[in-house]
């Protein structure tokens, strides 16, 4: 199934772990949201990190402007490449360094 989701959605999942989140990640279900939701993200970022159960790690990454990749990756469902560190600290996307892509895709 394809499905636009609203904010409040993403919201939702970066809030706490729940059913929510298992449908966002369901195999069957393809996501997608207007490019405003990141403006959206950051509008309530504060208000979400005061009402979350999660460390904010766990909920948001620690430099905010990196969320909206793990947004993306997350309604695309695609990894990421990125040679960011802070990105490990997060178990909800697939992400790629430079080396693990070239081992990846068998790159020379």
């Amino acid at each position: 199934m394809e499905i636009v989701i609203d904010a409040n959605i993403l919201f939702a999942i970066m809030i706490k772990s729940g059913i929510t989140e298992r449908i966002l990640l369901a195999d069957n279900l393809h996501t997608y949201a207007p490019e405003y939701i990141f403006l959206e993200f950051k509008k309530h970022r504060n208000a979400i990190l005061r009402i979350t159960s999660r460390e904010e790690s766990e909920a948001l990454v620690p430099d905010k402007d990196d969320a909206a990749y793990l947004a993306v990756c997350i309604a695309k469902r695609m990894p990421l490449w990125s040679n960011d560190n802070h990105f490990a600290h997060q178990d909800k996307v697939k992400v790629f360094t430079t080396q693990e892509l070239i081992k990846y895709l068998g790159i020379e």
